[in-house]
């Protein structure tokens, strides 16, 4: 119980350093000289996108910061839309719900041209639990696989979206152009 509680104090501690949100938040979307991207995030189950730029690096996370977690768990969280065009997964996140999980979807502004690295990654904890009536303590072991590494370059006016995999015992996305 002292460990279940001390792994559960640092992630919390840790997950306060997420960012969620890129330095243009709020920057008005113009397809001469920008991007758009759909990230999906859920508690367990984060995208990561790096931005490089002009010699700058930044990172955003969805869904592995504290309060996206919590609120994912919870089937709380909403979707965060910059209004990009639709597709089957934005219409539908929760056919990628799990247990106390809940899909959600966030857009950004991306700057075309720069260097954009995507990668996914789920992490589960540890579960025990005690069967009284035969005095057993089990213990589940958590689950955790980081997908490959996806890097590509936006093009101005274009929106893209980065699927996570169907399946939680797959990390990697897919990048798709929308249209």
């Amino acid at each position: 119980m002292k460990k279940l509680m001390l792994i559960s104090t640092a992630a919390l501690l840790l997950s306060g350093c997420v960012n969620t949100e890129l330095s243009n938040a709020g920057k008005a979307y113009n397809p001469q000289t920008d991007a758009r991207i759909r990230l999906y995030g859920q508690n367990g189950r984060y995208t990561e996108m790096e931005v490089k730029q002009n010699g700058k690096t930044e990172k955003v996370n969805v869904g592995g910061g504290w309060g996206q977690s919590f609120s994912s768990m919870l089937y709380l969280k909403s979707n965060e839309s910059l209004g990009m065009p639709d597709s089957e997964a934005s219409k539908k996140p929760s056919q990628f719900n799990n247990f106390g999980s809940s899909t959600f979807f966030k857009e950004f502004v991306i700057p075309a041209g720069a260097e954009i690295t995507l990668k996914s990654e789920i992490v589960t904890p540890d579960n025990t639990y005690t069967d009284y009536a035969k005095g057993i303590k089990y213990t589940q072991l958590g689950y955790s696989c980081s997908g490959k590494k996806l890097t590509f370059t936006p093009q101005a006016g274009k929106d893209y979206e980065a699927l996570p995999a169907a399946s939680t015992a797959q990390c990697n996305l897919t990048l798709v152009e929308l249209k």
